[in-house]
C-alpha cells in the first residue's frame, strides 16, 4: 500500500507491505514476526532500492514499512530539518501516524544505519533490533567528512563527460541528480549534519538490541564493520565477499539472505522467551 502521511510539518512518501501469500508451509513464528522498517541511504538513494531488493521477500512474512527520507524520492524537499536527530523524529513520527507502537527491527542501508543506529541510542525501547548494511556510524568527524564527499560528487555533475552522461540517462538518474545538487546548495543539510550530535563507542556499547552487521570485503567503510562490532554487545558481522560500499545493489541475494535468517532467528527466540515465560506472548 503506498500512501502520503505529514508528520512534523512534511509530507512522506510511504509504502507499507505485509504478508501477502501463505507458504507452503505454515510460520510456526508468526506471531512474534514484528514490524520491520527499512530506511535507505543519503542523497543518490531512496525507498525504491529497498522495494526491488530485500523488501518482497520480508514482507511474504512480517509487516514492513518503507519511506523516502525528508528531500529524498516522493517525499517533499522543505529547506531545513536534515540533522540526524530529525530522521530519528521523522521515523518516529511515521511509525505514530501508522500506529506501529510495539518495537520494530530496523534495516539501514548506508546513512540509513546512522539514523538507525541514533533511533536506537534515543528510543531504545522502541527498538527490537538492527540489520545495519554498510552503515556509518555519526562518530566525531564523520559530518565533515560525508559532506566533503558529496559536495565532491555534486562538482563532478559539472564535468563535461558526466553532463553528457546525464543527458542520456533515465529520468529517475537525472532526477536524482538534480535532487542531489539541490540538496547540497539550496537547503541547511550540510550545516544540519554538521550540527547532528555524534556518537561514541561507549555509547553504543549501551544498545541491547541484537544487531546483524553487513559489509562488502572491498568496503572503503569495513574500519566502521569492525568499530561497530567490538562497540555493541550483542552484534554479529558478515563480510560479503567481492562487494564494495555498494553492497545491496551488488549482492542483494545473500544480503537477503543474511537479513531473512537473522529475522527468522529473532522470531525463534521471541517464542522461545514467550514459552519460557520470559516474554509476553501479546507483545511478541
Amino acid at each position: 500500500m503506498n500512501t502520503e502521511l505529514t508528520v512534523r510539518g512534511v509530507r512522506f512518501n510511504v509504502v507499507r507491505l505485509g504478508p501477502a501469500a501463505q507458504r507452503e508451509e505454515v510460520d510456526p513464528y508468526a506471531e512474534y514476526r514484528r514490524t520491520v522498517v527499512f530506511i535507505h541511504g543519503l542523497i543518490m538513494d531512496n525507498l525504491s532500492s529497498f522495494y526491488y531488493t530485500l523488501a518482497p521477500g520480508v514482507a511474504r512474512t512480517t509487516d514492513t514499512v518503507l519511506f523516502d527520507l525528508r528531500g529524498h524520492g516522493l517525499t517533499e524537499r522543505p529547506v531545513d530539518g536534515y540533522r540526524i536527530e530529525d530522521g530519528v523524529d521523522d521515523l518516529f513520527a511515521i511509525l505514530d501516524a501508522l500506529d506501529v507502537d510495539a518495537p520494530v527491527y530496523l534495516v539501514g542501508n548506508s546513512y540509513g544505519g546512522t539514523i538507525a543506529l541514533a533511533a536506537a541510542l534515543r528510543r531504545p525501547a522502541r527498538v527490537a533490533g538492527m540489520a545495519l548494511i554498510e552503515a556509518h556510524p555519526a562518530f566525531e568527524g564523520w559530518a565533515a567528512e560525508m559532506i566533503e564527499d558529496l559536495s565532491d560528487l555534486v562538482s563532478g555533475f559539472e564535468s563535461d563527460s558526466v553532463r553528457e552522461y546525464l543527458e542520456k540517462a533515465p529520468r529517475g538518474v537525472r532526477r536524482m541528480a538534480a535532487a542531489c545538487k539541490d540538496l547540497l546548495t539550496d537547503s541547511s543539510m550540510s550545516d544540519d549534519l554538521l550540527a547532528s550530535e555524534p556518537t561514541t563507542p561507549e555509547k553504543l556499547a549501551s544498545l541491547s538490541c541484537p544487531t546483524l552487521l553487513l559489509y562488502g570485503e572491498n568496503s572503503d567503510v569495513l574500519d566502521r564493520a569492525y568499530m561497530l562490532e567490538d562497540s555493541i554487545p550483542d552484534s554479529v558481522l558478515r563480510v560479503i565477499d567481492g562487494c564494495s560500499h555498494a553492497l545491496l545493489m551488488e549482492n542483494p541475494r545473500d544480503v537477503g539472505r543474511h537479513v531473512q535468517e537473522w529475522l527468522d532467528e529473532q522470531a525463534q527466540h521471541a517464542s522461545l522467551a514467550a514459552e519460557s515465560g520470559g516474554l509476553d506472548r501479546r507483545t511478541a
